[in-house]
């Protein structure tokens, strides 16, 4: 791993993931979710909330993994997390027809939630401070994830959002990293990814040959030789980044 006083080093672009590195996508998730449960009476079929949850968020996971490599269309994603659900509660409906209302009922709701990360306002900042162009680089799905930016008040600390809707391609596939380097006009060498996905964002990155720091905030181990530097809050990436640049100012 490169030494926290080094990794900014020659970083002129720097690419920051979006859900639950910037914008909390967890907590906002969870509240959504709530939201929908509630409006769709999905209590009718199944009282207790959390077994909706969890049947939930198991399924989106999985989906949301082989999304990331290719293996399942977007459509397919967003149909099938509810319809499993309504399938695994027995609900007395058209299980694809009800899961397309609840998707875009609860996108809709999501995209107007405001948590951040902790520290996500103050990282974005420091990044400015220290000259870089900063960007957003990330799989979610395009108009909710330019809502998302707005509803948290950071809009205005980004320069670019890069999205696989754009071009078609996913994290970690080395097309979209490539394709983000066009759209920026920026170079291997140049650019720093910030990401809390050990796979999508990390080994992605580094992949491309990208410099890279793993925002650890959920524990999951990182994967060997990928992660430039790893942290568990933002706040630590932002110490770095104020502390040399004050250092660097001092000389």
């Amino acid at each position: 791993m490169t030494s926290g006083s080094d990794i900014f080093n020659g970083i002129t672009t720097a690419f920051v993931d979006l859900d639950d590195t910037l914008w909390w996508f967890t907590a906002n998730s969870r509240v959504a979710l709530a939201h929908t449960y509630s409006h769709f009476h999905i209590e009718q079929w199944e009282p207790q909330y959390d077994r909706f949850e969890h049947i939930y968020e198991t399924r989106n996971a999985a989906l949301w993994h082989e999304y990331h490599h290719g293996r399942i269309t977007r459509d397919f994603l967003l149909v099938e997390r509810f319809r499993h659900v309504l399938e695994q509660v027995n609900a007395r409906c058209d299980h694809t027809a009800l899961s397309r209302e609840m998707n875009d009922y609860y996108l809709d709701d999501l995209a107007t939630l405001p948590a951040l990360v902790p520290g996500a306002r103050e990282l974005l900042e420091a990044l400015h401070a220290r000259g870089m162009q900063v960007n957003v680089l990330s799989n979610g799905f395009a108009g909710v994830q330019q809502r998302k930016l707005r509803s948290g008040g950071i809009d205005h600390l980004i320069d670019h959002m890069v999205l696989s809707d754009d071009c078609g391609i996913t994290k970690p596939r080395p097309g979209i990293f490539d394709y983000a380097m066009r759209v920026c006009q920026c170079t291997p060498e140049h650019t720093l990814m910030i990401g809390d996905d050990p796979d999508t964002d990390i080994a992605g990155a580094h992949q491309a040959g990208w410099r890279t720091i793993y925002f650890n905030g959920k524990q999951r181990p990182a994967i060997a030789g990928t992660a430039d530097l790893e942290v568990s809050t933002l706040d630590a990436i932002t110490a770095l980044l104020t502390n040399t640049h004050s250092t660097s100012h001092s000389r």
